[in-house]
This record gives C-alpha cells, structure tokens and sequence, in this order.
C-alpha cells in the first residue's frame, strides 16, 4: 500500500481547486433531451462507487490526503465531483450497468494494492473513453439500427424492445449533452492536475546494491566520526559514481 501524500493548502489554492470540482459536477449533470433540460444527480450506487475510486485515488496518491481544513474541503469536492462522473458514464440502468460496474470494481479493487498514480490516471483516461463510446456510441447505434419485424404469432418486435429495455434503457439526447460531458470530464482532470501532491521522496539508499552499500559504509567509517555526519547526499552520490568508473 502507498504511503499517503499530502500538500499543503491556502485558501486561494483550494478554492480555485474547488471550484474546478464544482465545475465538474454541474455539467456532469446537465442533459438535454426530447423533452428539454433537465438536471440528473447521481445516485446511491454512482456514491458508492465513487467511494472507493477515492480510496484508489487516495492510496496510489492520485489525490492528496487531506491534513487540514482546506484539504478535506476539496476532498469533499471531489467525493461530489467523482460521483456526478461516475453517473455520467455509466450506462443506462439494466443488466449492462451491472455487468460494467462488476468489471470496474474488480479492477480498482486490485489496482489499489499495487498501480502507481501515473498508471492509475492513464487507466481512468482509458476506461473513461471506453465508457463515453459505451454510452454515447454504441447504445444509440444498437439500439437505433436493431429492429425485429412484427410477425402474426408472435411479435418479435416487441420481444425485441423489450429485451433491449431488459440490458439498457436507453433514452436518446441531443448532441451537445456530449458537450456537457466533455466539459465535465476536462474539468474533472484540470482539478486533479492542478492538486497533484508531491511525490514521496525516493529512498535511493535502499535501492542499492550490497557491494554499493559496503562499500560506502567502508568509506562513511574512514573519514571519521566527525566527517561522516557532514557528508551530504550529493557527495555521496559522486563517491558511487566515481567507483563505478574506476571498476
């Protein structure tokens, strides 16, 4: 499990951060359909999941562990800003939905023992995308293109409709619902980008190997009491250096 990384907060930097989030969450709701603008929120499951998306955000340090009052003020942003997405690509509810939130549980359940932030966040571009060409893609194609003709003993139409009501209710939208959705998403990575917390500082030390380390201890202990606790890390890393060239 990663180390938890935080950052520290000013009031400007976490409300332009916030303010990014709120973005995020009120486009991520905005839908234009047949019947005019309407406003969705998200809901108990889209919560749900978006809680543990925070909690892989939070353990590979995608997010930064809020430390301080500003810190868990954008945390809460994001909760909301998280879950307004989540909602927003999944699919319609049916047997669909289930099938996409099973695989997407499963994998940040396992992601969050072990991927770094950068995969983390290239991996949530990726499903991300596959999820937009789901929703605003292949629904509207299948089911626009996909008809049964009606038969005299049983009408195969209506099984049709109904099976496809059955993995997806689908209801179609105008095209600059995307629009909103994209504006959504872009702001969503913006105040992920703009909060990225420091990395945790490389033990470079641990890493090396056994020769290297006898090597410098050997070294550390010739030069005395005295000289050893004024050594500094780049004096030390041009003393490897330089064995390295001498071997």
């Amino acid at each position: 499990m990663s180390a938890r990384s935080s950052r520290v907060w000013t009031p400007a930097s976490a409300a332009g951060v916030a303010a990014l989030f709120s973005v995020a969450f009120f486009f991520g709701g905005l839908w234009l359909g047949a019947s005019g603008v309407e406003y969705h929120t998200f809901g108990l499951v889209d919560g749900l999941a978006a809680i543990l998306i925070l909690y892989v955000l939070l353990n590979t340090q995608a997010l930064s562990w809020p430390r301080d009052f500003w810190g868990a003020l954008v945390l809460v942003y994001a909760a909301g800003a998280t879950a307004q997405l989540v909602g927003l690509l999944l699919p319609p509810p049916g047997v669909l939905e289930w099938v996409v939130l099973g695989v997407l549980l499963y994998f940040a359940w396992n992601a969050s023992f072990s991927a770094h932030r950068t995969r983390i966040v290239l991996s949530l571009g990726l499903v991300a995308l596959a999820l937009a060409a789901l929703k605003y893609s292949l629904l509207p194609f299948v089911w626009a293109r996909t008809r049964l003709p009606a038969t005299p003993l049983i009408d195969l139409q209506a099984l049709g409709e109904g099976l496809k009501g059955l993995v997806a209710v689908y209801v179609p939208s105008r095209p600059i619902t995307q629009l909103f959705a994209f504006t959504a998403i872009l702001a969503w990575v913006l105040a992920v980008w703009v909060q990225w917390p420091p990395a945790a500082e490389d033990d470079w030390l641990r890493r090396l190997p056994r020769a290297d380390r006898d090597r410098l201890l050997f070294w550390l202990l010739s030069e005395g009491p005295e000289r050893g606790r004024a050594i500094n890390v780049e004096e030390v890393r041009g003393y490897l250096e330089q064995g390295e060239r001498e071997e």
